[in-house]
């Protein structure tokens, strides 16, 4: 108990002024400030100067009597630590002061030992609550104050806690008007593709459902309400065992992914033509071959390239074969399927990577191509032709073997005197 020494602040209120004097220095021992008042409207004036912790006060007194005080005062703070002392003539007055749920009384003469052990009881709660407030206080600086925006479920998924980021993030107050507004944060997401999205009508809860997701893929995407720009964030839920608390944190990532398509943008991209290189073209044929796998879904391959570009080189200069080579990526980009991928394979050499279409489809198409470029007039009123190889996946094929048809095809089309298909 000696810990709680010297804590609190304490008013006392009597009206006699031997026993005032008497008590004070007693009461002094266990105050880190002792404040005297001899009545009650005098106890009143000072208690909303000073705010004391503890209110020790006699009942019956002139001008205000302790009852009417401790009333006042409780009207002012409802839990104020209030103890009065009272003789056992003022039973009227004691049952007023039970029922004003005071923290104590002590009969006189007062003993001051049973007092002091009064105050010290009083004090050592108060050290407590005083203490579980600073924790509390604390931890909510630490939350609002860090990076990240935080969310706290209770067991039943009732949101108790958001840190100001958060509410900022979402342009409201508190955790009622994010209610109010939005609900549930799944209804915030922002559907795009590579970002996790959930329907609030689906069972379970969202937190459930990205936790299944590998954490590369805990990604979602938010409309901030502060500049309406997007933004997203890797969620990260934390399950509480003792407690059966969920902590969601939200940490933005969005310069990180900005960085990253960059950097995906430059790994793909071919950088003369500007249109997808080899390493993208095989990502996507490496999927496209399991897909067929396991769906049954039709792909087919071209391959097509300038003919006699060397010559081509060797007569005009590399320059004007990079104008031709930047040209003709645009020209079959434009007519290119959205669904398809086409992709420089290297040098003057294309391939283009058809979903859903079979070999005569695919031969169709590879016609269509080498019109288009038959019938472009290039820079200085060039004229190029090409050669297309063409392969269908078929049961048992291999990505490896999907490209030597079409390679082979190509071959045939050059001996065959170039310009021209062949499957």
């Amino acid at each position: 108990m000696n810990k709680n020494k010297n804590i609190v602040t304490i008013l006392y209120v009597e009206d006699e002024d031997g026993v005032r004097k008497g008590f004070a220095k007693a009461l002094g021992r266990y105050a880190k400030t002792l404040y005297e008042a001899s009545n009650g409207e005098e106890g009143l004036a000072l208690y909303k100067e000073v705010r004391p912790d503890i209110v020790v006060s006699d009942i019956k007194m002139p001008k205000m009597n302790g009852i009417e005080m401790s009333k006042a005062i409780k009207e002012i703070n409802p839990q104020q630590a209030i103890i009065v002392t009272t003789a056992h003539s003022e039973s009227e007055y004691l049952l007023e002061a039970i029922k004003l749920q005071l923290s104590g009384y002590i009969l006189k003469p007062v003993n001051k030992k049973i007092l002091q052990n009064k105050i010290l009881e009083i004090s050592e709660n108060i050290q407590i609550k005083k203490e579980a407030q600073q924790y509390k206080d604390l931890m909510h600086e630490v939350a609002n104050y860090q990076n990240n925006m935080l969310m706290v479920y209770d067991k039943d998924y009732n949101i108790i806690f958001l840190n100001k980021l958060y509410l900022d993030f979402f342009a409201v107050d508190t955790i009622d008007d994010f209610d109010e507004k939005y609900g549930c944060i799944c209804n915030t997401l922002v559907k795009q593709d590579d970002f996790f999205s959930f329907e609030p009508e689906k069972d379970g809860h969202w937190t459930q459902e990205i936790e299944k997701l590998s954490a590369d893929k805990q990604i979602i995407f938010l409309s901030d309400n502060r500049d309406m720009m997007g933004k997203a964030f890797i969620v990260n839920c934390h399950f509480i065992k003792e407690t059966q608390h969920k902590i969601c944190t939200f940490s933005e990532i969005t310069k990180i992914n900005s960085i990253k398509k960059e950097y995906e943008q430059k790994a793909y991209i071919d950088e003369l033509t500007k249109i997808y290189n080899r390493a993208k073209f095989n990502q996507t044929l490496t999927n496209s071959v399991i897909d067929f796998d396991v769906n049954r879904k039709n792909i087919s391959l071209i391959i097509f390239d300038i003919d006699h570009f060397k010559i081509f080189n060797d007569t005009y200069g590399h320059q004007l074969g990079d104008d031709i080579l930047r040209s003709l990526a645009k020209i079959i980009k434009e007519y290119t399927r959205e669904s398809d991928l086409f992709a420089r394979w290297g040098g003057e050499e294309f391939v283009i990577l058809l979903v859903n279409a079979n070999l005569d489809i695919g031969l169709k198409i590879a016609e269509e191509k080498r019109r288009l470029i038959e019938e472009h007039i290039f820079t200085d009123n060039l004229k190029v032709t090409c050669s297309f190889g063409v392969s269908s996946m078929q049961e048992g094929d291999t990505q490896e073997t999907l490209l030597k048809r079409a390679d082979d095809a190509l071959y045939e089309a050059k001996k065959s005197g170039r310009n021209c298909v062949r499957g």
